[in-house]
């Protein structure tokens, strides 16, 4: 009750501030269209990206259509300035929507440099923008009540492999992709628009938000076809799609078509190409491995996997890959192997439990009754209270050697670094 009251309380706070937000900009001649474009560019500028800040809030209350109607005016008016700016006699006003607005002016509200006005260039504030709303939906979306900032359509909410309920399909991530596609001369070869992508995506998959990254990621396809983290994090995609907790209500629901073996071809074919792009990328190599395995491609799984485990850094993804690797060592007869990885697993993570599983029912199928009741003992004297963290594998399926924190941290450098030149 407590948590509702304050979200209430918030909420009048910001509607308050939004009314004040809005009026204090404009003048009584001004229509509302351009009053909206205004407070709108506003918040784009004044946003503090990665922080909660009013900007967000404000931008938050924004419905779809409202969306859809600004995006359509300041496409609208970005085209008047690319027109008028590049003619060599300028009109002092232009008119738009029955409304004469000097151009000067217009240049100001959309706060362009000559140059980018005459160009039509209104990149650096799509991908600030583009920013902007990501915030929005990471950050003021999941304290707004009801369905504030979805879309007309929904999604399932899956928890532990039940379906719990209905989700939201969130308008800030689709008027992002529309703000993006308008960067020139082309966001396909623009590193910022590829940045937001995989920051995005990787946030999305963390938060196993697959209703909301399933477009994110359709639409990156076009864009960026051959780089390797975008095919990386639409691998990860279609093997999480695969994973029990998932197909069961896929299943259930009857909501996709597609069985989890063609998820996971899907995924080792985009694994196997990110590699290829780039040879050195880890986990890539890991989770390739891991579905190779699961295809039932065991030998194929084990080369991998033990380039994997060889140059791997850090102790989660060399966890994964000895994991991994004692299971395909198993699985195609070389079971002394299989144990050593299982073992080199567990001396990683000793408060983890699957490797020591792996090493009892490893001994069971070997006859080996005292190995068996050993490592069984080693599963039983794990502490009761230890941290989820305490065995990476309960988090592989929304998990990430780079995590989207760090992503959104390079993602804003990158775009103080452009705004800066």
């Amino acid at each position: 009750m407590r948590r509702a009251a304050s979200i209430v309380a918030a909420l009048a706070v910001v509607m308050a501030c939004a009314s004040v937000h809005a009026k204090a900009p404009a003048r009584a001649e001004d229509p509302p269209w351009l009053v909206r474009l205004s407070s709108y560019l506003r918040n784009v500028r004044e946003h503090e990206p990665g922080t909660l800040d009013m900007p967000a809030r404000l931008t938050g209350f924004m419905g779809e259509a409202d969306l859809d109607d600004l995006r359509a005016d300041l496409f609208s008016v970005v085209a008047i300035c690319r027109r008028e700016f590049g003619r060599r006699l300028r009109p002092a006003a232009v008119v738009y929507r029955d409304t004469t607005v000097q151009l000067t002016d217009l240049r100001q509200t959309l706060g362009l440099t000559e140059t980018e006005a005459a160009q039509g260039d209104v990149s650096r504030i799509l991908k600030r923008a583009a920013v902007l709303h990501a915030d929005v939906a990471m950050l003021v979306i999941p304290l707004l009540p009801g369905r504030v900032g979805c879309s007309s359509y929904a999604s399932l909410v899956v928890r532990d492999g039940n379906r719990i309920g209905m989700g939201c399909i969130d308008i800030h991530w689709i008027h992002s992709r529309h703000l993006l596609d308008a960067v020139i001369p082309d966001p396909a070869k623009d590193e910022l628009v590829r940045r937001w992508y995989v920051a995005s995506a990787t946030y999305l998959l963390e938060s196993g938000n697959f209703a909301n990254a399933k477009p994110l990621l359709d639409h990156a396809r076009l864009l960026f076809r051959s780089d390797a983290e975008i095919l990386f994090v639409r691998g990860y995609y279609h093997e999480a799609f695969a994973s029990p907790p998932i197909q069961t209500v896929v299943v259930e629901s009857g909501s996709n078509h597609r069985d989890a073996r063609s998820s996971l071809e899907e995924a080792e074919g985009l694994y196997s190409r990110a590699v290829k792009e780039n040879p050195l990328f880890v986990e890539a190599r890991v989770r390739h491995g891991n579905v190779l395995s699961l295809l039932g491609r065991h030998q194929d799984a084990a080369e991998e996997l033990r380039l994997a485990a060889a140059a791997a850094k850090g102790p989660e993804l060399r966890y994964y890959a000895e994991l991994f690797l004692g299971r395909a060592e198993e699985a195609v007869g070389n079971p002394s192997a299989a144990r050593d990885h299982y073992r080199q697993a567990s001396a990683l993570y000793p408060e983890a439990q699957s490797p020591l599983l792996a090493l009892t029912l490893l001994a069971r199928q070997l006859g080996d009754r005292a190995g068996a009741q050993d490592a069984m003992r080693q599963v039983l004297a794990l502490p009761a209270g230890r941290e989820p963290e305490a065995d990476p594998w309960s988090r592989y399926y929304r998990w990430q050697h780079v995590d989207f924190k760090a992503r959104f941290k390079g993602l804003y450098s990158r775009m103080l670094e452009e705004e800066a030149r």
